[in-house]
C-alpha cells in the first residue's frame, strides 16, 4: 500500500499554513535583502517583531473591532489549571509593534521605521495565497500630514518599480483601508475616495490576482491613539509600505516556475539566487 505525500504547501498540516523548503528560504532572504537595500538609508531603525503582540496595542489600533474573525489570541494559564485568555495575541500587522515606539512623542521633522514579523489572520478559505501565517515587511513613516502623504506615493512608485524587475506584471489600484475596518461598506467607499490606500497586485494563480504590497496613508489615526504630535501640538500622521513576503514568493513561483536556475538571469541577479 503507497501513500500520498503532501505537497510543501501542507506539510505544515493546516490549510494556509506552509512550511519553506530551503529554496523558498533563498528567495525570501533575497526579496528581505532588496527591501533594506531600497528602504533602508531612509529608516533610523529596522526591527524584528515577534509573532505575538501586546493585546492592549491592538486593542488601541483598534484591529479586535474591525477586525474579530481575523484575530489570533493566545491562551495560557502559567499557574496551572484551566487555560484562559493571556496579555498577548498573534501579531496581525508588523506595523502595530511600531507605534508603541513613538507614543507620547514630539515628532519633529519626519521618521521612519521599519518592521518584518511572522503575522497571524484567521482567513475562512485556503485559496493560493490567502495565508493564515505569512511574513511581513513594512516601513512606517511619521509626520506631517503632507510630507507623510508625499512619501506614501513616492514608495508605492519604487516598490511598484522594484516588484516590475522581479517580472511580475503588476497593477496599482485603490482599495479600501484594513485599519478603518472591513464591516463598514460606507467607511470603506471614503477610504477609497480619498486614496487613503493602494495596493500593489499581480497574479498568483491562473485568473487568481492577490495583493502583494501596499501602501497606506492613515491620517491623524494612529496619532490621536498613540498620541504622538507634531510641533505645534496637533496630532502626527502616519503612512506605511507594506510587502506580504509570502505573496510575492508565490506569485515569483507562478511567473518564472519553480526552478530557481531557471529563473531570468535578471531578477537571479536582484534576488542574490
Amino acid at each position: 500500500m503507497t501513500t500520498s505525500v503532501p505537497t510543501t504547501a501542507h506539510r505544515a498540516g493546516a490549510p494556509g499554513v506552509t512550511l519553506a523548503p530551503g529554496r523558498d528560504v533563498r528567495v525570501i532572504d533575497g526579496l528581505r535583502a532588496g527591501l533594506a537595500a531600497l528602504f533602508g538609508t531612509q529608516t533610523l531603525e529596522h526591527y524584528s517583531a515577534p509573532p505575538v503582540i501586546a493585546r492592549a496595542t491592538l486593542d488601541l489600533a483598534g484591529y479586535p473591532q474591525s477586525f474579530p474573525q481575523l484575530l489570533g489570541t493566545v491562551q495560557g494559564n502559567p499557574d496551572g489549571g484551566e487555560p484562559g485568555p493571556t496579555d498577548l495575541a498573534l501579531t496581525s500587522a508588523a506595523c502595530h509593534h511600531l507605534y508603541p515606539l513613538v507614543a507620547g512623542e514630539t515628532i519633529t521633522g519626519e521618521r521612519s521605521l521599519s518592521v518584518e514579523a511572522t503575522c497571524y489572520r484567521g482567513e475562512a478559505t485556503s485559496e493560493t495565497g490567502r495565508l493564515r501565517s505569512f511574513r511581513m515587511y513594512e516601513i512606517v513613516r511619521f509626520g506631517a500630514p503632507d510630507a507623510v502623504e508625499g512619501w506614501r506615493d513616492e514608495v508605492l512608485v519604487v516598490a511598484d518599480g522594484w516588484l516590475r524587475g522581479l517580472g511580475l506584471a503588476t497593477e496599482v489600484i485603490a482599495a479600501s483601508d484594513p485599519f478603518f475596518g472591513r464591516p463598514g461598506r460606507l467607511v470603506a467607499a471614503v477610504q477609497r475616495a480619498e486614496e487613503l490606500k493602494w495596493e500593489v497586485t499581480t497574479e498568483l494563480a491562473d485568473g487568481l490576482v492577490q495583493s502583494i504590497a501596499s501602501a497606506n496613508w492613515h491620517k491623524e489615526h494612529f496619532g490621536e491613539t498613540f498620541g504622538f504630535t507634531l510641533p505645534d501640538g496637533s496630532f502626527g500622521h502616519s503612512a506605511c509600505l507594506a510587502f506580504g513576503l509570502d505573496r510575492i514568493l508565490i506569485a515569483l513561483r507562478h511567473r518564472h516556475g519553480d526552478d530557481l536556475a531557471s529563473w531570468p538571469p535578471a531578477v537571479r541577479r536582484v534576488l542574490d539566487l
